[in-house]
């Protein structure tokens, strides 16, 4: 892992988000851009536009001393530009933030983005995935973590990963593993099946067996846990575990709408209480 990206609107939630970046950063030797984006809507007379115009102004400039003092912050504290284990810079730009996202990780190669689960300190807002987190892991290709507000200081020792057997979470436990390696992290393996069968059992032995040899020396662990409601028995999984992150693998649009259904919110939704790993699977 060499650069990562952390979009930042200053709040609580996307300081957080920012205390995790700086760990990864630190721990990985990687570069960390902080990144801030102002959009306004589009006027159509010349007296709005002019009036638009200063407060885009303002707000580029109030923005800049934010994240240059933010920038002064990392420097300070944990060592960022003088020598420490770590580079750091921003980018303030005029722009859609899933539009410079996903501009910056195909062109320049950034390679995981950071950000909290909502823009806004709004209880209703926690409830769900805030939105311009959900939009950016839409369009984006690389992993995204997505850090709440309430998340524990950053520690990653175990990274629960959620799968359904596919060859394709075995090409996502290559990044997972990856990731792991950073922080000498375990790896979880976990499969929720409604009720126990011969069948899963036996998927379950062959994937386990694959892992292992596809693995060797990985400190990863695999388990095949019993529950009606897949969210639920992850999360049941991670909290008796002391798991530190939640892996999933999205496989096509609309995956996370799916998983974080209005259901799962009454129940303490994950996005409210854990750091939630998204890795992209194959685009349709």
């Amino acid at each position: 892992m060499k650069k990562i990206l952390c979009p930042t609107d200053f709040s609580k939630t996307a300081s957080k988000a920012v205390e995790y970046a700086t760990y990864i950063a630190q721990r990985a030797g990687a570069h960390l851009t902080l990144i801030h984006v102002v959009h306004l809507p589009i006027v159509d007379t010349s007296e709005t536009a002019l009036v638009a115009s200063e407060l885009l102004g303002e707000q580029m400039r109030d923005a800049a001393e934010k994240l240059k003092a933010l920038v002064m912050h990392l420097e300070e504290k944990y060592g960022a530009n003088r020598g420490g284990e770590f580079t750091c810079d921003y980018v303030l730009k005029e722009a859609l933030l899933t539009d410079v996202t996903e501009y910056l990780t195909k062109r320049e190669g950034y390679d995981l983005i950071v950000m909290g689960t909502t823009g806004c300190d709004n209880t209703v807002e926690e409830i769900l995935i805030g939105s311009n987190t959900e939009a950016v892991i839409e369009e984006v290709h690389c992993p995204v973590l997505s850090i709440p507000v309430n998340a524990e200081s950053p520690s990653i020792t175990k990274i629960v990963y959620a799968t359904e057997y596919t060859a394709e979470d075995k090409e996502a436990l290559v990044s997972i593993v990856d990731i792991g390696s950073i922080f000498g992290a375990q790896i979880d393996v976990v499969h929720v099946v409604k009720e126990p069968g011969e069948d899963s059992t036996e998927k379950g032995k062959q994937f386990w067996l694959d892992l292992q040899q596809i693995f060797p020396g990985v400190p990863m662990h695999f388990q095949e846990v019993i529950n009606k409601h897949r969210d639920q028995g992850l999360k049941d999984y991670f909290k008796q575990e002391n798991g530190s992150v939640l892996a999933i693998l999205r496989k096509s649009k609309g995956f996370l709408r799916e998983l974080f259904s209005q259901s799962l919110a009454e129940k303490m939704t994950y996005q409210a209480e854990v750091p939630l790993l998204v890795l992209q699977g194959h685009k349709e």
